[in-house]
């Protein structure tokens, strides 16, 4: 997780080159991640959305791996008071921005921060990784923490046209609803037969008091964990 709301930049980069050190080829974050949940509902996120998505994208493309980032992003860049997207961005490892998702449903207090649910149209796209046996292409897209909850959204993208192989999950779980992760992820995973990522921030302490739970994991087609 992001310490610094200021410091973000410098510190996906840190986090981002020491994944790349131990093999990753593709990192994911969790929701908010910049300037960090915590960080946001005290102080929100000043940069300008153009801003962070090219340092996102100058990250993957010099540290050479995909990323897949969470952060707030201005409605009406500029101007915070107009309220922020939850959004994040899927960026591969040349540099190229692939893909831009903002969270549909909206859970808990989050409307309260500012935040706006989007209702714009699910995408998938293609993305190119080196792969362990050699290089592959995977489809994959993006929903966001409360929206892996809902069965309709996830076969929408299973489902021709979009065919997504690999879902990445950004989250903010509180320590309430750790069943979240540890069973309605793996179903997802299974009904659709598809891989998922999903990535919480560790037991940091929420804006509205409560803590984090942790629960990262990543889900095969069958319902297992497979990290």
């Amino acid at each position: 997780a992001l310490q610094r709301s200021g410091a973000w930049a410098e510190e996906l980069r840190a986090v981002a080159k020491a994944a790349r050190s131990q093999g990753a080829e593709l990192l994911l974050t969790p929701e908010l991640c910049a300037p960090g949940y915590q960080n946001f509902g005290r102080e929100g996120f000043e940069p300008e959305p153009s801003a962070v998505e090219a340092e996102i994208c100058k990250i993957a493309l010099e540290e050479g791996l995909a990323l897949c980032v969470g952060y707030a992003e201005q409605r009406h860049p500029g101007n915070q008071d107009a309220g922020f997207w939850n959004t994040a961005v899927l960026a591969d490892r040349t540099g190229q921005l692939k893909l831009r998702y903002r969270k549909h449903h909206l859970w808990g207090n989050e409307g309260n921060l500012g935040l706006t649910a989007s209702d714009e149209d699910l995408q998938v796209v293609d993305l190119d990784l080196d792969g362990p046996l050699g290089p592959c292409r995977v489809r994959a897209s993006i929903v966001i923490c409360y929206d892996v909850e809902f069965p309709e959204m996830v076969r929408l993208l299973a489902c021709d046209p979009h065919r997504v192989e690999l879902l990445l999950v950004p989250t903010a779980l509180p320590y309430t609803e750790p069943n979240a992760a540890s069973r309605i992820v793996p179903a997802r995973a299974m009904e659709n037969r598809i891989f998922i990522m999903y990535c919480n921030y560790p037991c940091l302490q929420r804006v509205d008091q409560e803590f984090f739970c942790g629960h990262s994991c990543i889900v095969g087609p069958d319902g297992n964990f497979v990290g």
